[in-house]
């Protein structure tokens, strides 16, 4: 019965975390002119289609580095970056100056206010973390 209360509550902690994240992340776009709303998805794009071209240069074997479950995500990481060749550093680090290059022309974009708004929502939202992690210390 103890579990079943356990596991129901901690259900409850999730879906109010994750609901007060969406929350949270609605208020931040409310906050941006349509212009900003519109680089941020044209950004997000931009990423994920410079994940697929690098994805696509992968080999078998470094394939199975990521697909290898034993190994933690920094081993997997550490593994796979040995295994790199010049071309695919190349476009890590282009793709890495790429999105340098995005997000610091969003932040050129954004009014003081809206900074402010952004520093404030990332201060709650590290805070809710913090409780959150000394809350499971202190079951644990």
């Amino acid at each position: 019965m103890k579990s079943l209360k356990t596991i129901s509550t901690l259900l409850f902690l999730l879906f109010l975390g994750i609901s007060s994240v969406q929350a949270q992340n609605n208020d931040v776009m409310q906050n941006l002119t349509k212009e900003q709303q519109q680089l941020i998805k044209q950004q997000k794009e931009l990423v994920i289609a410079s994940r697929k071209a690098f994805k696509a240069t992968l080999t078998a074997e470094q394939l199975a580095i990521l697909d290898n479950k034993a190994l933690t995500k920094q081993e997997r990481l550490k593994n796979l970056i040995s295994t790199f060749t010049s071309e695919q550093r190349k476009l890590m680090a282009k793709n890495k100056a790429s999105n340098d290059a995005l997000k610091e022309n969003f932040k050129n974009s954004m009014t003081t206010e809206q900074r402010q708004h952004m520093q404030s929502q990332n201060m709650s939202k590290m805070h809710e973390m913090n409780s959150e992690t000394s809350g499971h210390k202190k079951h644990n």
